[in-house]
């Protein structure tokens, strides 16, 4: 039973990533990468949307995250 238990220790629970964490983290990937420098544009909103297959306000709340944050810095 002993050695059951340690195996379950080894288990983590599963984390469901929202559709804005995953913009936020595609955004930072490529800021990181040097694929998004200072001073570049995002596509439109409804561009961003229809590429990633999510609604608008998703991408408008990524945005404000990253506005929050320091990440982005909108006009």
């Amino acid at each position: 039973m002993s050695k059951s238990n340690n195996l379950l220790d080894n288990f983590r629970e599963i984390e469901i990533e929202s559709p804005v964490d995953k913009i936020i983290r595609q955004i930072r990937d490529l800021i990181s990468g040097g694929h998004l420098k200072p001073g570049d544009r995002l596509p439109p909103e409804r561009q961003l949307a229809e590429k990633l297959g999510v609604g608008r306000t998703h991408v408008r709340e990524a945005i404000r995250k990253l506005e929050f944050y320091g990440i982005l810095k909108t006009l």
